[in-house]
């Protein structure tokens, strides 16, 4: 009963339910598993609810820590699952927020984090952000560190490929966002750019709020760097209103400030 409350919680996060509405259904979650003495369980949970609140701009509640304490705690008691979530739910935030620098120093911190969380969904959108996260380091980074950094990324979209193929639906949006910001560190803008189009297409198709956000917004930031400011502009204002709808008024207001 304790994972099952805990699958549905997750699942709820990734298809872009109402961030208010999620809040209250993960505490409720919470309490729940506090209730049944499930501990392993409600450390899995917390960090989604954090990563909630500091989405929509709102205090967690009294119970939740902040993130550096959440990989703290499981790390000591080797629970790496636990860990794992931890890492992971920072990870969305920080990308979400454009903090490229400190996504990579959790990426580096969490290595391979599908190997403690195996046999879970959570893997397939780790595995996404890796690669995006890298093909973004290594545009920050000189030549040995944009080698090493193109190489992980394409590690980890040969992976996410092969899931499309073997027909993981959940995961094509999220392979049309990577494949984009490849072309991008390539330097092929007419290949980035349908490829954001495709990523907008399929993730709006699915409800998906947060990755058609993504992809507008990874969008604008090519149509910038090119100086076509029609096209930015319009994906600008595409991923405020996307992560307004979601409910992420921090990530507006920081957009709009």
């Amino acid at each position: 009963a304790g994972w099952c409350l805990v699958l549905r919680c997750h699942h709820l996060f990734y298809a872009a339910r109402s961030l208010e509405g999620l809040q209250r259904e993960i505490h409720t979650c919470i309490g729940i598993l506090s209730q049944l003495n499930l501990e392993a369980h409600r450390m899995v949970v917390l960090p989604y609810l954090l990563a909630v609140a500091k989405l929509r701009g709102v205090d967690a509640a009294e119970e939740c820590m902040d993130f550096e304490t959440m990989v703290k705690v499981p790390s000591e008691t080797s629970n790496l699952t636990s860990r794992g979530h931890a890492i992971f739910a920072q990870l969305e935030v920080t990308v979400i927020f454009k903090d490229w620098k400190r996504a990579t120093e959790l990426l580096i911190e969490a290595d391979n984090l599908r190997v403690s969380i195996p046999g879970h969904f959570v893997g397939v959108r780790f595995t996404a952000l890796e690669a995006l996260i890298s093909f973004k380091a290594a545009q920050a980074s000189t030549f040995l560190g944009r080698m090493k950094w193109k190489r992980r990324g394409l590690k980890s979209m040969k992976l996410l490929r092969s899931w499309v193929k073997k027909g993981n639906g959940n995961a094509v949006h999220l392979l049309y966002i990577v494949s984009a910001q490849l072309a991008v560190l390539e330097g092929k803008g007419k290949k980035a750019e349908e490829g954001f189009k495709s990523a907008v297409k399929v993730a709006a198709r699915n409800g998906l709020l947060q990755d058609k956000a993504l992809a507008h917004e990874l969008a604008g930031a090519h149509y910038t760097a090119q100086g076509d400011t029609f096209w930015a502009d319009y994906h600008k204002e595409s991923s405020q209103q996307a992560y307004s709808n979601w409910g992420a008024k921090s990530k507006v207001v920081e957009e709009i400030e």
